[in-house]
């Protein structure tokens, strides 16, 4: 009975020890992302973006609850035939989902994370894609981590924290963006060239330049977002944009007004 129980015990001393001990990652042992998408796909699990992920027109990547991409920094991905960045990316073209929930979101994290905010991967980039869902996603250290050209995705309830630009639109896009966190990195979300995202219920925080950046071309939405500790809070030509935004608090400068020349 004694040496039953002191198996017994054993086992379960063993169970919290190998519970407790650090996850080592082996990429090669899991299922491998890129290239060009040729048909719809669902994936879940872990898995690793290996190199640059083309998802084309007409193409549909869904990616399920719980799904942790670990990305592999690399300088030399090229996405045959063309490529936006020359770090790893995932190009948008066709429509992505990412469905993650509240208790199991999805997560972008470099297989090599690196110190002093440099950047490991090139991040999501929406290129006129259509119908593309970003819910419950965290997206780390990188250098946007969602682009928007000609794009309009549903961007809600995500994390972006430390990456050089955290939202990025341009070229007429029309995203909703609500209830999402964008830290730590070296701006937070910008508004460029005929842009009317809708911005709403946002928290934009620790940026060492720009919490938001409005460029004179772009007639935004804003409602009720909190833009505080950046180094400035809101930058932007119409003055009027700083009684719409929500709070500004904490900044070092909270409003800054644009010029000439789109200077500060």
């Amino acid at each position: 009975m004694k040496v039953r129980c002191g198996l017994m015990l054993f086992v379960v001393l063993w169970l919290l020890v190998a519970c407790a001990a650090p996850r080592t990652i082996t990429p090669d042992a899991l299922p491998q992302l890129s290239g060009v998408l040729h048909q719809n796909q669902t994936i879940s699990g872990e898995i690793v973006l290996a190199a640059d992920l083309l998802i084309p027109e007409g193409r549909i990547l869904t990616i399920l609850p719980g799904t942790t991409i670990y990305v592999k920094p690399t300088l030399s991905t090229k996405i045959d035939p063309e490529w936006l960045s020359a770090e790893t990316e995932m190009l948008v073209r066709g429509t992505l989902r990412i469905e993650g929930t509240s208790d199991k979101p999805v997560s972008f994290q470099p297989l090599e994370k690196k110190a002093d905010q440099d950047v490991s991967w090139a991040g999501i980039l929406f290129d006129r894609s259509v119908d593309s869902v970003v819910r419950h996603a965290q997206i780390f250290q990188a250098e946007t981590g969602v682009l928007c050209i000609d794009s309009s995705p549903l961007i809600q309830e995500s994390l972006i924290a430390e990456s050089r630009y955290g939202l990025v639109m341009q070229n007429g896009s029309s995203p909703s963006i609500s209830d999402n966190l964008i830290r730590d990195g070296e701006a937070g979300v910008f508004c460029w060239t005929n842009s009317s995202p809708e911005l709403r219920r946002n928290q934009i925080a620790g940026n060492k330049e720009e919490g938001l950046f409005i460029d004179r071309s772009c007639n935004p939405l804003l409602d009720d977002n909190r833009i505080l500790k950046n180094d400035i809070g809101l930058a932007a030509y119409d003055p009027e944009l700083r009684a719409r935004v929500g709070s500004l608090s904490g900044n070092r400068e909270d409003f800054r007004q644009l010029r000439e020349g789109g200077g500060k």
